[in-house]
């Protein structure tokens, strides 16, 4: 959700047990969100910056906000499929 410049509530992204406050302005965002992408696909840390990344540039482009929902929508499906029994066939 982007920040609303007008209310004093400001919104943070959480990474592990950091929070981080995501900036107002358009620019600052894109530039955080590069430098975690950049610094997601370094080593040691690995792939654990990318989804911070992506939720940052979800809010300014909408081509990857889409994409994001989308996957959260698969991952849920998954997720309550996999958590559901499967039927006995008793005949």
């Amino acid at each position: 959700m982007p920040p609303n410049p007008n209310s004093e509530t400001r919104a943070y992204l959480r990474i592990g047990k950091r929070r981080l406050r995501i900036p107002k302005r358009r620019g600052v965002r894109i530039a955080l969100g590069v430098a975690l992408m950049i610094r997601g696909v370094l080593p040691p840390v690995g792939f654990i910056l990318l989804p911070p990344a992506l939720t940052l540039f979800s809010i300014d482009i909408p081509r990857v906000r889409r994409w994001r929902r989308r996957m959260i929508v698969r991952l849920g499906r998954r997720r309550r499929s996999a958590v559901r029994p499967a039927k006995q066939n008793l005949t």
